[in-house]
């Protein structure tokens, strides 16, 4: 089945066997046991559908949390001044602040820095160590970057200045010879804790030190700043991150956070929390200071106690965000999508030298929504080029790029399954995109996939609160696509330049609220603007933002003949 915007869908053939196992044992219906089973839950997963898993900090015995707790509470207890460097996304920003916040606490002396994005580039550098000579501390705790920083760690080593790094990304052995090297992909002894982010291990780690102080350790607090980064950092949401994230709904309360507060109340109805907040309302919030060139305000933010300030940091943010999108929607208008929809290469390499370096990520993402294929964009930066990458659920991306870092293809880089990020010479831009042409990623499957065709009478608001009980959906827990039939489109509007909102109205003449996002001046915006006869849709189903008892269709492609 080919839709207008020339993807080939297809239902996913499901085990009908298993299907039907997990309905009877759980007294799920069928829909529901068609999800589960497709996204792979454990019983224990299954068990958390109805329930909270009370998670045990896993990191008790692991002697590189038990060597990092020690010394860091010899520092504290010598009222030795600790420096944290962090970086300038979320996961970095968030578990920069989870250190930020135990030293107040305790009234203990820190300093923090967030590298520029253009002025210092990803991560640590010796350059950078020169910068702060002054800041230098005896400890210095490096945050969401350091896996594969063997010179920078040295320099500092010389300088006998201790180093803890807290790090998700992928590595290369040798090591960096850190004081510890903290890293999941270290061969720890649960598969599962591979897919922690950065602020998931400060979490369990600022939890150890707190109970070896004797002190009361704000849990709720901590937890609900490890989903944020959890969500925003596109880690999978299954086993310990789905704990981390339901706990996170189900404990919040405005008073936890004032800033959480703030942008929720100033854009939603009430200040309730949901799962999608975090991706789609808090993290770009928090994000926009780092893509353009103000990457210390996500800290400022969140560790800040004055309430002016706050308000005063976070509507610079929001006016940051603003110029984000506006620059993000003009490099989209720029782009030529038909040249990329017609590349026939396994991996989209894109170089525009007029990207600004915060967006060449959110450009790499928007691509691999619609061509579905991993995209690596690449920038100018200063007299060398600079590129990030996203990938699909089943393409590692950190090791693609990894691995041309080894083959000195790429000066430097690093990431994680799901994105990453680089620097390479000019000279060797053809010598990448040679690299990328030679790789055969076998396992992208062309095919997009829904969970099962619906009929329009089953859009309630019920089936909607079932579907969402099986949340946090994102990575590793897709959200559910269904087909939905004889569906005629009504009163369409543009909104932002970019999205189309509708009327989609039943063979029973009911009419649904639904929203195509980023669609204008695509097949899909032209269809839902001009075409009058029946069309069916893919779809994820909603429950209203305007009304918590209507169903809003969020469309995601449209199947029709020909006009």
């Amino acid at each position: 089945m080919i839709s207008i915007s020339g993807k080939e869908w297809t239902e996913i053939k499901h085990n009908n066997l298993k299907v039907k196992k997990i309905s009877q044992d759980y007294e799920f219906n069928e829909i529901i046991s068609k999800i589960i089973s497709n996204n792979n839950f454990t019983k224990e997963e299954i068990y958390s559908i109805n329930n909270l898993i009370n998670f045990k900090n896993p990191f008790l015995l692991n002697s590189d949390f038990n060597k990092s707790k020690n010394i860091i509470i010899r520092h504290i207890k010598n009222k030795k001044k600790i420096l944290v460097i962090g970086d300038y996304d979320v996961d970095g920003s968030v578990s920069t602040v989870m250190f930020l916040k135990l030293f107040k606490d305790i009234n203990h002396p820190f300093d923090f820095y967030i590298p520029d994005r253009n002025k210092d580039g990803y991560g640590i550098s010796i350059d950078l160590f020169k910068k702060l000579k002054k800041r230098l501390t005896d400890l210095i705790i490096i945050l969401d970057s350091g896996s594969k920083s063997k010179k920078e760690i040295d320099y500092l080593n010389t300088l006998q200045i201790q180093t803890i790094i807290i790090d998700h990304h992928e590595i290369i052995k040798p090591y960096p010879k850190a004081t510890v090297f903290i890293n999941p992909k270290k061969n720890y002894d649960n598969k599962f804790l591979n897919n922690l982010c950065s602020s998931a291990l400060a979490y369990f780690l600022i939890e150890l030190i707190y109970k070896e102080l004797k002190l009361d350790f704000q849990k709720k607090k901590y937890n609900l700043l490890s989903a944020l980064a959890t969500i925003c950092d596109v880690m999978p949401l299954n086993n310990l991150n789905r704990y981390i994230v339901k706990k996170a709904i189900n404990d919040y309360h405005y008073k936890l956070f004032y800033f959480f507060d703030l942008i929720l109340k100033k854009n939603k109805k009430n200040n309730e929390l949901k799962v999608e907040d975090f991706a789609y309302l808090v993290g770009p919030i928090l994000n926009s200071g780092g893509r353009l060139n103000k990457s210390y305000l996500a800290v400022e933010l969140m560790i800040s106690d004055d309430r002016l300030m706050i308000e005063k940091i976070y509507n610079q943010l929001v006016e940051l965000n603003l110029k984000r999108k506006e620059i993000e929607k003009n490099i989209l208008l720029n782009l030529d999508f038909e040249k990329l929809k017609n590349d026939k290469s396994d991996i989209l390499l894109i170089k525009d030298i007029e990207i600004p370096e915060g967006l060449i990520g959110i450009i790499a993402a928007r691509c691999v929504e619609k061509f579905n294929k991993p995209t690596f964009v690449i920038t100018q930066s200063g007299n060398r080029l600079k590129g990030s990458a996203r990938s699909l659920l089943n393409i590692n991306i950190g090791s693609i790029i990894n691995n041309a870092v080894h083959l000195n293809i790429l000066e430097s880089g690093g990431g994680h399954k799901a994105a990453g990020g680089f620097n390479l010479r000019k000279e060797n831009f053809y010598k990448f995109k040679d690299y990328l042409s030679s790789l055969k990623i076998s396992s992208i499957e062309n095919k997009k996939k829904y969970i099962s065709k619906i009929s329009s009478t089953a859009l309630n608001i019920n089936f909607i609160k079932n579907i969402n009980k099986l949340e946090p959906f994102g990575n590793g827990n897709q959200k559910p696509l269904f087909l939905i039939e004889n569906l005629k489109v009504f009163k369409p509007k543009i909104i932002n330049k970019l999205h189309i909102s509708c009327l989609l109205k039943d063979n029973k003449n009911k009419f649904y609220d639904s929203i195509a996002f980023n669609v204008l001046n695509s097949k899909i915006g032209e269809y839902l603007l001009n075409y009058k006869k029946e069309i069916s849709v893919l779809a994820e189903l909603n429950i209203s933002y305007k009304n918590n008892n209507m169903v809003n269709i969020n469309i995601i492609d449209i199947i029709a003949k020909k006009p």
